[in-house]
């Protein structure tokens, strides 16, 4: 499909109107609390249980009765243990004779015998118990709706007495790799032919972001079949997305498809690389056109089917971590366009540097793949940035993970 500069859209907006167009509604399901970690809560769960039930010593130390206290240190020397006193370790119920605890630092054992350091005082206005659900009380929220699960959050609902966690369903994506080039990885390309790498890619990219991705076989450039395997991919997916043929080819009939289908349609967005995606709602499923090339595909990932999933589940969009950068080369975007640049970002003693890499890089797409850990955004207002310039570089890996190169 033609790109029409006055029809596409910026990143920005195309995110908003396939937000405004996409209409569904969020479904439960209930999953072992081993297993819910990284799920999205689907309500607000409240605690089963009280802990402690009745009190519990706050340290390890005696249980003693105060009132044998009322006239200053009693003489412990024929004390009973078990009659007189019992130990009571941090978190420990004791019988309820006993109503204080001391700690173990300020007791003397001989035995089941039992004294007090010098200078000892006991404080009757200090119990050092802890009252019936100082832990957790029945009723007590363990987890709100929409939370992110992590392991903080699945202990808070283990000491409630949650088995079963309800959470929102994944969302199921399906991704079609399109083109009659196309042949599986483990095959050897022949000549004209090339090897569909994204589905593996794309897979695993969004799994991060919670979804549950299903790769189509190969679908050849062919109008009837790439309509079916789009329509019966809508019959179980949320999400499709159809790779390849979104541009000017003889046989790029993605976004065709998809206008001819969707309720609402948009082509092409003012970015690059990867300006031809095509953007459709079908029914109350969103289907994406992603652009084939590798690097287009997955600059797709990074600003928009991201920030898709992430409204599934009721989150914001990404915002991934900056950090100041000198550039080591110039960075340039054609007028109107944003330029969405990935470079390999070096720390120094002088602070962060940023190299951009490009067509022509040597040792091809792997090296981009392997070594790229960062990306620069040029406005499509701007004339660019100049070697030298400061510029914010956004992390597409931990921090800690970024090299250190000698000045």
């Amino acid at each position: 499909m033609k790109f029409d500069n006055e029809q596409s859209v910026t990143r920005k907006d195309a995110i908003r109107l396939l937000k405004e167009n996409w209409h569904f509604t969020p479904e439960r399901e209930i999953v072992p609390l081993g297993e819910c970690l990284g799920r999205v809560m689907f309500e607000d769960v409240f605690s089963k249980n009280t802990i402690p039930l009745v009190r519990s010593s706050c340290f390890d130390g005696i249980a003693v009765r105060s009132a044998d206290f009322s006239n200053g240190l009693p003489d412990t020397s024929n004390w009973v243990r078990g009659v007189d006193y019992v130990r009571a370790d941090t978190g420990d119920d004791f019988p309820d004779a006993f109503d204080a605890v001391i700690a173990i630092e300020s007791v003397v054992f001989d035995g089941d015998k039992v004294s007090f350091i010098d200078g000892f005082q006991f404080d009757p206005a200090k119990k050092n118990v802890n009252p019936s659900g100082t832990i957790v009380s029945k009723g007590a929220l363990l987890a709100p709706a929409g939370a992110k699960i992590t392991p903080e959050i699945m202990a808070s609902l283990a000491m409630g007495g949650i088995s079963w966690v309800p959470v929102k369903r994944k969302i199921k994506v399906v991704f079609i790799p399109t083109g009659s080039e196309l042949v599986p990885p483990g095959v050897a390309p022949q000549r004209g032919q090339n090897i569909d790498t994204n589905g593996l890619m794309i897979k695993n990219l969004l799994a991060r972001w919670g979804a549950d991705v299903t790769c189509h076989t190969i679908v050849k450039d062919n109008k009837t079949e790439l309509e079916d395997a789009l329509k019966e991919s809508l019959e179980w997916a949320d999400m499709v997305l159809i790779n390849g043929g979104s541009s000017r080819g003889e046989e790029d009939y993605n976004s065709l498809l998809l206008q001819k289908l969707g309720s609402f349609f948009r082509h092409g967005v003012k970015a690059v690389p990867g300006r031809p995606v095509g953007m459709a709602v079908i029914g109350n499923k969103v289907a994406i056109n992603v652009p084939g090339p590798v690097g287009a595909a997955l600059l797709a990932e990074h600003w928009m089917l991201s920030a898709l999933i992430n409204h599934w589940y009721g989150f914001p969009e990404h915002i991934y971590p900056t950090v100041k950068a000198k550039l080591t080369a110039p960075m340039k975007t054609r007028a109107g366009f944003e330029f969405l640049g990935r470079v390999v970002l070096n720390r120094t003693e002088d602070g962060y540097i940023a190299t951009p890499l490009g067509r022509g890089t040597k040792g091809g797409m792997p090296t981009q793949l392997i070594q790229v850990n960062a990306m620069i955004i040029v406005p499509a207002d701007s004339n660019g940035f100049e070697e030298g310039d400061i510029v914010d570089a956004e992390l597409l890996t931990d921090i800690e993970l970024i090299p250190y190169k000698a000045s």
